[in-house]
């Protein structure tokens, strides 16, 4: 009769995409501060987000030498937010751990994120208290973001990241949300479990290359993240839509008043206003509701949010 290991302790999920050249070092330098060099029952779960590089290869043979090492390997790029996800549910541990490879999520923080699980707290949140070297028009829509986030879901984000600890209870709670569009940080937040916060400083990138978001990508991220978890911009399509037809009652209104009392009125500069007026606001509503309607259309299909390689395929590269 084989009896079955106990789950580990703790473990860490550290999302990959084109790491190759550096994350053999970082792995091992994540595992050695995890516990300060103690050995402890513990699983590191590296997910591949669809790597066009080495870095399956390398994780592949690192897997070899240290068994608490595991890859899951995704069939293409799905994005960080579905690999969280494919993590959290590989993931066996009593505690959860999310960082990123590149060590910019200094791992020396995790004894004292266990420490404050050990004492019950569900959730514990690494916050940036800075953000590195960021151009003026960066730390710009990075503050507008946070407070159009705040405004439309009353979620107070600012500064935080995807380096958290979660208690079991809190990965499992997670993984039962039906929706595949997530945002990470954004339900975790909403869940309102008892957290704590450690501020960090955000360390040096460890890897190749510089960030992979352009603006346009980082605008559509921020749309979708407000949308997940508000539906107040519908509502603001309705309140604009009674403004503007308050605003053409009164313009009508004085309109006719004006003929009454047999006053010239070129009317050309109130008819382009409302055109402008009515037009706009119609043209923007359609905007917001398509928006929805393309999550909607996205959820009713149903599909997973992401797909793992099978084993023999892992297995075969080996």
């Amino acid at each position: 009769m084989v009896i079955p290991l106990p789950p580990p302790v703790l473990s860490l999920v550290i999302p990959v995409f084109n790491e190759g050249s550096d994350i053999s070092k970082n792995l091992q330098t994540i595992i050695s501060a995890a516990f300060c060099g103690e050995d402890k029952p513990m699983e590191v779960i590296a997910v591949d987000d669809g790597s066009s590089d080495n870095s399956v290869a390398t994780i592949l043979s690192i897997t070899q030498t240290d068994h608490r090492i595991r890859l899951i390997e995704l069939t293409r790029n799905f994005g960080k937010e579905a690999a969280i996800h494919a993590g959290l549910a590989a993931a066996r541990g009593n505690a959860v751990i999310i960082l990123d490879a590149d060590l910019q999520h200094p791992p020396e923080l995790i004894p004292q994120m266990v420490e404050l699980w050990t004492r019950g707290v569900l959730v514990v949140e690494a916050i940036k208290v800075n953000r590195g070297r960021e151009s003026l028009l960066s730390k710009f829509l990075s503050h507008l973001f946070y407070s159009l986030f705040y405004f439309f879901t009353h979620l107070n984000i600012r500064g935080l990241c995807d380096f958290k600890l979660l208690d079991r209870h809190v990965v499992d709670t997670y993984l039962a949300f039906p929706e595949n569009q997530r945002f990470f940080r954004g339900l975790i937040g909403w869940s309102g479990y008892p957290s704590a916060r450690i501020p960090f400083k955000v360390g040096t990138r460890q890897g190749s290359g510089g960030s992979r978001w352009s603006r346009f990508r980082l605008l559509g991220y921020a749309i979708d993240n407000i949308t997940a978890l508000s539906s107040l911009p519908l509502q603001i399509v309705s309140w604009t839509g009674a403004f503007s037809l308050l605003l053409g009652i009164i313009i009508g209104l004085i309109s006719l008043w004006q003929k009454c009392q047999g006053i010239a009125l070129d009317g050309f500069t109130t008819i382009n206003l409302l055109i402008v007026i009515i037009g706009g606001t119609i043209l923007m509503g359609l905007g917001i509701i398509s928006h929805y309607l393309r999550r909607i259309y996205e959820e009713v299909k149903g599909r997973p949010g992401y797909l793992i390689k099978p084993r023999s395929n892992r297995k075969h590269k080996q």
